[in-house]
């Protein structure tokens, strides 16, 4: 059973924040995201024995260019074997990922976001003041500039799940 985060400290301890109702929590986890380079991962949940939940990742307030393709291809498998709400969106892009998943998978899927994350774009390898300094550090770093794909976007059915699943890497390019 998924509960909401009461306070920030929560959130950063368990590296996303689970919000129901109240953004507040949600709002100051984003802008410490922000000024320390990572990225913001949410769980979303109707109540707290909600079936599903929306979990999310975003990488807008970091100016890095997003996910190369190698990167969104392995997030878009991770997206599409986990249990999607039937008939739900999903959406991968380089700087925003989200998708509707089934509660008990929820925080595996919100980890495995933001080490996907961590790992694509350097943000764990350089401090949030060599990130701010400007491109070049973060080139030499490892992290990546632009990205390298359009975004995906779906409705969780079978054969869409599966014909994305079986795809060649064609709808990368």
């Amino acid at each position: 059973m998924l509960k909401p985060h009461n306070t920030l400290e929560e959130a950063i301890t368990a590296r996303h924040v689970i919000r129901m109702q109240c953004y507040k929590v949600s709002n100051q986890y984003w802008e410490w995201c922000s000024i320390h380079a990572r990225a913001f991962n949410a769980i979303t949940i109707d109540a707290p024995r909600s079936r599903y939940a929306m979990v999310e990742l975003d990488l807008y307030g970091l100016g890095a260019g997003g996910f190369d393709r190698e990167a969104g291809q392995e997030i878009l498998c991770a997206i599409l074997t986990q249990p999607l709400k039937p008939m739900s969106s999903f959406f991968v892009s380089p700087v925003y990922v989200f998708a509707i998943v089934a509660a008990k998978s929820a925080k595996m899927l919100a980890s495995h976001l933001f080490c996907s994350a961590q790992e694509a774009l350097s943000l764990d390898q350089i401090t949030h003041e060599e990130w701010v300094k400007g491109e070049l550090e973060r080139t030499n770093a490892g992290g990546r500039r632009k990205s390298a794909f359009a975004p995906v976007s779906g409705i969780a059915r079978p054969m869409a799940i599966k014909a994305l699943l079986e795809d060649d890497g064609s709808v990368f390019k």
